[in-house]
């Protein structure tokens, strides 16, 4: 086997065991076990575990903030909320491609040390400003109503965090990516107010 293949069958091998045990649960034991290698060749390749958590880590932040457009207004552009929507179709689909991956991320990764929280808190950053950028567009062409958009697009990327909880289980019972994408944004931007009936009243 070829360096690169082996090094690429000891990260998938540590993936596997992260997604089903968690970081901290996870042993150089139990990825050497599952990649069936010896345990001087992991040290050939990574140095301990934290640093091939790191690689696996970076891996999918990565590959998410490559499949991220920023939203523009242009003659061969399609509107800002559809431009929303395929950023959002990108990112589940990574997740739902890869979900072992996708779980380290969001349910093995937070609270692991500063370093990996502020890499996490950029990620979702990036989300958020990209859909109020979208939104502010919206505005512009008279196809969304004046609002706080800095709160909703931090509405809309707290969903998009329960979302990709919820489709990287394995008892995935979510509907299919499109229509979770459309109740996500109409929510977010009409809420479940009939037509056009004032159910929350505010105090002067």
């Amino acid at each position: 086997m070829l360096p690169e293949e082996r090094r690429l069958s000891i990260l998938n091998a540590a993936k596997e065991m992260f997604a089903i045990n968690g970081y901290h649960d996870t042993s150089i034991s139990d990825i050497i076990k599952r990649a069936d290698i010896a345990r001087g060749t992991f040290y050939l390749y990574f140095k301990d575990k934290r640093e091939i958590f790191d690689a696996l880590f970076d891996q999918l932040l990565q590959k998410i903030n490559e499949s991220l457009m920023r939203v523009t207004i242009a003659p061969d552009q399609k509107p800002p909320l559809d431009q929303i929507a395929e950023n959002l179709h990108r990112i589940f689909q990574l997740a739902m491609n890869d979900p072992e991956l996708a779980r380290i991320l969001f349910r093995h990764a937070p609270g692991l040390d500063s370093i990996t929280d502020q890499k996490i808190e950029g990620f979702y950053n990036k989300i958020a400003s990209l859909v109020e950028g979208a939104l502010v567009l919206g505005e512009k062409m008279n196809i969304v109503k004046k609002g706080d958009f800095k709160l909703i697009s931090i509405f809309i990327t707290g969903g998009v965090k329960e979302i990709m909880d919820r489709i990287t289980r394995p008892e995935n019972h979510m509907p299919q990516i499109d229509k979770i994408i459309k109740e996500l944004i109409d929510f977010n931007l009409q809420g479940l107010a009939s037509g056009t009936a004032d159910i929350v009243q505010t105090q002067e």
